[in-house]
């Protein structure tokens, strides 16, 4: 019998598929991963029409839920160069809430999934213990042996820092026998920076504190109290809005000398074109978290098609590290997959696909080319089918940048050959068939007259709006309002903003509430009552206003809690804020007339900020313990200083083929300037949409923090 060769369709093809001989694979068996239907989570599904009228994706992907990137149909090319066959179903991440990803895989599962592969960085879970994903994907395989997941390990190694801490004496923590991990800011540049210690989570009672420091100078701070019942947790944004370079160090305190020594874990998400971290006190070890770290979830790692002996720089290593409910120690990554690979460039995607990102579709593809030729065999073993047979790199056997190596499917399917396992699947479960449904392509949700808020909105129309449920989102603004005559009625419930990764974006001002025109001219009598804000960049922000009315309200752990430009008439009164990382409250750009009353404005950086407005008026507020100048006055700008002296392996430095290693690691370091679309797998924050409303699936009684 003769078998025609099988290839991948489309204007791109990605060379993983030799590398991987998945190729091979399809011409010796005509496998084309028929029948093994694979559902995809990312940032969205913009480009889906371009990709499919290039030939790049089939006519019949199933889009459950849209986002607003094209990430996600950049990993469907990948899988569908390798299964040409395979039913592709697409769902959202869902903005951030660990909930509403579980509810994506369970919906993907429900339509005929029997593959999973995701790509999202979450930057707010439980570092050191399993956490409600972790726990509800442990649920979801136990309950379906038919299914496997696979989860890109991350593109953190060089922006994380763990350790023990260690007293320099004066209460802050050495970075071997440094203050603090130096970072340079260019005028607009951005980053966050989160940081855990090894407390349980939610039962933290040992306060540690995360500074910015500018020549001694505080610039940006997170000093949430840990009182036995919260987060051990320290989170913030720093944004120069200056004009001039700040060269500044980040410093870890801890606020009781006599209190145990906590091991503490940073991560810093950077924008790379303008912040440059000096990586000499970083370290990539451990650098895994989410649902990447969960045992039975196969953890991807990158290499790039013309170092395959070589790991990405960039790409997260283990161990993984869990100190709760017991001290354990985990082999991540499992496994590693090509990155660095043609794609189409749908919906604005750039052409070369880099990252963790990258890899984890190829592996996705492998398994249903696999399963496709040998549908009845569990999960379990076709997950150990697959790292038994993998090629070593690195250290023999497991290796904490490799995991087990490089899959071989010419190997795996002689394995495959002669297994004989112990409890096959049975046949509804073997030919599990994938669910005819109508794809979702929705536009953002969009509200006018009325209604209920219960996730990112736009409000185009005058109307009495109410908060619905709380809402925790990554989206760049969570409620638009555009209209004039808007009343938001919060119901004292609560909005978190979250910072998640994905490989080409940039971080973005994230705004719980932005009140803008979409014209150049005024928007009029806009009233925000009775909400809690906290989380965010902006957790108001006003551009242009006349009469805007905030009442009530508690902005909390933000960047800056309220911040009017160009607004006038404005009331301000009964809220607190406190704790935000740069200024409590900002009037500035001409703002004139407005009046802030009864408020208390404590324990931020800068409590108000109204340098460029005319007379605002300051009634009966409690100002109180900021720490520093309740009026900021700017200083004299500086002429831009680029640093001279950068130790061996820091950005900036020359590269000019994009990337992210320097073409001259000897040389003077200097700013790299970054391409309209870059390459450089880095993982940023993404505006998302949530595009439908839907309901939960029925909740299992496990903890959820940020849901």
């Amino acid at each position: 019998m003769i078998i025609e060769p099988v290839f991948g369709a489309g204007q791109a093809h990605t060379i993983g598929d030799v590398i991987l001989k998945t190729d091979q694979l399809r011409n010796l068996t005509g496998a084309d991963g028929s029948g093994i239907g694979i559902g995809i989570i990312s940032n969205g599904a913009a480009g889906l029409i371009q990709a499919q009228e290039s030939g790049d994706l089939p006519q019949n992907v199933i889009v459950l839920m849209n986002g607003r990137g094209s990430e996600g149909t950049a990993m469907m090319e990948i899988i569908h160069d390798i299964a040409p066959g395979a039913p592709l179903l697409y769902h959202d991440f869902g903005g951030g809430a660990q909930n509403d990803f579980i509810y994506a895989i369970e919906s993907l599962i429900d339509a005929g999934a029997r593959i999973i592969v995701d790509d999202v960085g979450f930057l707010q879970v439980p570092y050191f213990e399993d956490g409600y994903t972790a726990q509800n994907l442990n649920r979801i395989l136990d309950e379906h042996p038919e299914v496997i997941l696979v989860s890109a390990a991350g593109n953190n190694a060089e922006i994380h820092y763990q350790a023990k801490f260690s007293d320099d004496g004066s209460g802050y923590h050495s970075f071997d026998g440094m203050r603090g991990i130096p970072i340079a800011i260019q005028p607009g540049g951005m980053f966050s920076a989160f940081l855990q210690w090894d407390d349980m989570y939610g039962n933290s009672a040992n306060d540690y504190n995360l500074y910015l420091e500018e020549n001694g100078e505080l610039i940006a701070l997170s000093e949430r109290i840990q009182d036995g019942s919260t987060l051990p947790e320290e989170k913030f944004t720093y944004i120069n809005d200056g004009k001039s370079l700040v060269q500044a160090e980040l410093r870890i305190k801890k606020e009781n000398p006599s209190v145990e020594d906590k091991n503490i874990e940073l991560f810093i998400n950077a924008q790379k074109d303008k912040v440059y971290i000096t990586r000499q006190h970083l370290v990539i070890e451990d650098s895994i978290i989410g649902q990447a770290a969960v045992p039975r979830v196969l953890s991807v790692a990158a290499i790039s098609p013309e170092k395959v002996n070589s790991i990405e720089r960039y790409s997260s290593q283990g161990f993984v590290t869990i100190s709760y409910p017991e001290s354990t120690v985990r082999q991540k990554p499992d496994i590693t997959g090509i990155n660095n690979v043609a794609v189409s460039g749908a919906g604005g995607f750039p052409k070369k696909f880099p990252g963790t990102s990258a890899a984890a579709p190829h592996i996705a593809g492998l398994l249903a080319l696999e399963w496709s030729l040998f549908p009845s065999i569990p999960a379990d073993d076709m997950r150990n089918a697959l790292l038994s047979t993998a090629l070593e790199l690195g250290e023999p056997g497991w290796d904490p940048a490799f995991g087990y190596g490089l899959p071989d499917a010419i190997k795996m399917y002689e394995k495959l050959q002669g297994l004989k396992p112990d409890n096959p699947l049975d046949s509804s479960l073997a030919q599990k068939p994938v669910k005819s449904i109508q794809s979702k392509m929705e536009p953002p949700v969009m509200l006018s007259g009325s209604g209920e808020i219960t996730g990112p909105v736009i409000i185009t129309s005058p109307g009495t709006y109410t908060l619905g449920k709380d809402i925790v989102h990554s989206a760049g603004s969570i409620i638009t309002i555009m209209s004039s005559d808007v009343t938001i009625q919060g119901g004292g419930k609560r909005i978190e903003g979250l910072s998640v990764q994905f490989i080409d974006n940039t971080p973005i001002d994230q705004n719980a509430i932005l009140i803008q025109s979409p014209d150049s001219g005024k928007l009029k009598n806009v009233v925000i009552r009775d909400m809690v804000i906290e989380g965010t960049t902006n957790a108001i922000i006003g551009k242009k206003l006349e009469k805007l009315h905030i009442d009530g309200c508690t902005l909390s752990h933000n960047a800056i809690g309220i911040g009017l430009y160009g607004s006038d008439n404005g009331l301000i009164e009964n809220c607190l804020l406190s704790g935000n990382s740069y200024k409590g409250l900002a009037i500035k750009d001409g703002s004139s007339d407005n009046l802030v009353k009864g408020n208390t404005i404590e324990k931020n950086l800068y409590g108000i900020d109204t340098i460029g407005s005319v007379n605002t008026i300051l009634e009966d507020n409690i100002i109180r313990d900021n720490r520093r100048e309740d009026i900021y006055t700017p200083k004299e700008q500086a002429p831009d200083i680029i640093p001279t002296v950068t130790p061996t392996g820091i950005v900036p430095c020359p590269d000019a083929n994009y990337d992210g290693i320097c073409d001259d690691p000897n040389g003077t370091p200097q700013p790299t300037k970054a391409p309209t679309t870059s390459s450089v797998p880095f993982s940023y924050s993404e505006e998302i949409s949530m595009t439908t409303i839907y309901t939960y699936p029925t909740p299992h009684p496990t903890s959820c923090w940020h849901c």
